[in-house]
Protein backbone atom coordinates (compact mmCIF):
# COMPACT_ATOMS: atom_id res chain seq x y z
CA UNK A 1 0.00 0.00 0.00
CA UNK A 2 2.76 2.45 0.95
CA UNK A 3 4.57 1.60 -2.27
CA UNK A 4 1.51 2.55 -4.36
CA UNK A 5 1.15 5.87 -2.50
CA UNK A 6 4.82 6.70 -3.13
CA UNK A 7 4.50 5.77 -6.82
CA UNK A 8 1.41 7.96 -7.14
CA UNK A 9 3.21 10.90 -5.51
CA UNK A 10 6.23 10.50 -7.77
CA UNK A 11 4.04 10.31 -10.86
CA UNK A 12 2.11 13.40 -9.80
CA UNK A 13 5.39 15.32 -9.33
CA UNK A 14 6.53 14.31 -12.80
CA UNK A 15 3.37 15.67 -14.36
CA UNK A 16 2.85 18.76 -12.20
CA UNK A 17 6.16 20.51 -12.93
CA UNK A 18 5.84 20.51 -16.74
CA UNK A 19 2.25 21.71 -16.44
CA UNK A 20 3.27 24.47 -14.03
CA UNK A 21 5.95 25.62 -16.46
CA UNK A 22 3.43 25.57 -19.29
CA UNK A 23 0.92 27.59 -17.28
CA UNK A 24 3.59 30.17 -16.41
CA UNK A 25 4.59 30.57 -20.06
CA UNK A 26 0.92 30.87 -21.05
CA UNK A 27 0.46 33.60 -18.42
CA UNK A 28 3.46 35.47 -19.83
CA UNK A 29 1.89 35.28 -23.29
CA UNK A 30 -1.36 36.88 -22.09
CA UNK A 31 0.29 39.84 -20.34
CA UNK A 32 -0.69 43.17 -21.84
CA UNK A 33 0.26 46.75 -21.11
CA UNK A 34 -2.17 49.66 -21.04
CA UNK A 35 -2.15 53.33 -20.07
CA UNK A 36 -4.84 54.87 -17.88
CA UNK A 37 -6.40 57.65 -19.95
CA UNK A 38 -9.59 58.39 -17.96
CA UNK A 39 -10.79 57.85 -14.41
CA UNK A 40 -13.70 58.91 -12.27
CA UNK A 41 -13.09 58.62 -8.52
CA UNK A 42 -16.78 59.35 -7.85
CA UNK A 43 -17.74 55.96 -9.29
CA UNK A 44 -14.40 54.07 -9.03
CA UNK A 45 -14.15 53.38 -12.78
CA UNK A 46 -11.21 53.93 -15.09
CA UNK A 47 -10.35 53.27 -18.74
CA UNK A 48 -7.09 51.84 -20.07
CA UNK A 49 -5.97 52.28 -23.65
CA UNK A 50 -4.49 48.97 -24.80
CA UNK A 51 -3.07 49.30 -28.28
CA UNK A 52 -5.86 50.75 -30.41
CA UNK A 53 -8.69 49.57 -28.13
CA UNK A 54 -10.02 50.38 -24.67
CA UNK A 55 -10.93 48.45 -21.52
CA UNK A 56 -13.14 49.60 -18.63
CA UNK A 57 -12.18 48.64 -15.07
CA UNK A 58 -13.75 49.11 -11.67
CA UNK A 59 -11.12 49.89 -9.03
CA UNK A 60 -11.38 47.53 -6.04
CA UNK A 61 -8.15 48.10 -4.10
CA UNK A 62 -4.50 49.08 -4.13
CA UNK A 63 -2.88 52.42 -4.87
CA UNK A 64 -5.35 54.88 -6.32
CA UNK A 65 -5.01 54.74 -10.12
CA UNK A 66 -4.11 58.05 -11.75
CA UNK A 67 -4.23 59.25 -15.36
CA UNK A 68 -0.92 58.36 -17.00
CA UNK A 69 -0.30 55.25 -14.86
CA UNK A 70 0.79 52.19 -16.84
CA UNK A 71 -0.70 48.79 -15.98
CA UNK A 72 0.35 45.27 -16.92
CA UNK A 73 -1.49 41.97 -16.66
CA UNK A 74 -4.43 40.14 -18.19
CA UNK A 75 -6.14 43.34 -19.27
CA UNK A 76 -8.48 41.85 -21.87
CA UNK A 77 -10.29 39.41 -19.64
CA UNK A 78 -13.56 39.11 -17.74
CA UNK A 79 -13.85 39.21 -13.95
CA UNK A 80 -11.98 40.16 -10.81
CA UNK A 81 -8.19 39.96 -10.78
CA UNK A 82 -4.95 41.58 -9.77
CA UNK A 83 -3.05 43.67 -12.31
CA UNK A 84 0.28 45.41 -11.79
CA UNK A 85 0.45 49.20 -11.58
CA UNK A 86 3.90 49.49 -13.18
CA UNK A 87 4.08 53.22 -12.40
CA UNK A 88 3.57 52.63 -8.67
CA UNK A 89 5.23 49.20 -8.62
CA UNK A 90 2.26 47.73 -6.73
CA UNK A 91 -0.66 45.42 -7.49
CA UNK A 92 -4.17 46.76 -8.05
CA UNK A 93 -7.38 44.77 -7.68
CA UNK A 94 -9.89 45.38 -10.46
CA UNK A 95 -13.09 44.05 -11.99
CA UNK A 96 -13.74 44.17 -15.72
CA UNK A 97 -16.34 42.91 -18.14
CA UNK A 98 -15.74 45.40 -20.96
CA UNK A 99 -12.57 45.22 -23.04
CA UNK A 100 -11.19 45.26 -26.60
CA UNK A 101 -13.62 47.98 -27.66
CA UNK A 102 -13.13 51.01 -29.91
CA UNK A 103 -13.72 54.40 -28.30
CA UNK A 104 -17.16 54.80 -29.90
CA UNK A 105 -18.45 51.68 -28.12
CA UNK A 106 -16.62 52.40 -24.85
CA UNK A 107 -18.53 55.71 -24.61
CA UNK A 108 -21.70 53.66 -24.12
CA UNK A 109 -20.22 51.27 -21.53
CA UNK A 110 -19.21 53.82 -18.88
CA UNK A 111 -21.94 53.76 -16.18
CA UNK A 112 -24.35 56.70 -16.09
CA UNK A 113 -23.58 57.46 -12.44
CA UNK A 114 -20.01 58.46 -13.38
CA UNK A 115 -19.94 62.24 -13.16
CA UNK A 116 -16.96 62.56 -15.53
CA UNK A 117 -18.42 60.49 -18.38
CA UNK A 118 -18.51 63.56 -20.65
CA UNK A 119 -14.73 63.97 -20.18
CA UNK A 120 -14.16 60.53 -21.70
CA UNK A 121 -16.51 61.29 -24.58
CA UNK A 122 -14.37 64.37 -25.32
CA UNK A 123 -11.09 62.37 -25.55
CA UNK A 124 -9.82 62.15 -29.12
CA UNK A 125 -9.17 58.66 -30.43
Amino acid sequence: MLRKVIQALLLSLLFVNPLAAQTESENQATLQTGELIWRDPSCFFFVLKIGENYALFEFLGGPSPMVGNVFEGRLSAFGTRKIENKTEGKPTMVYSETFDLPKSLMDKKIPRQCKRKKEFEAIAG
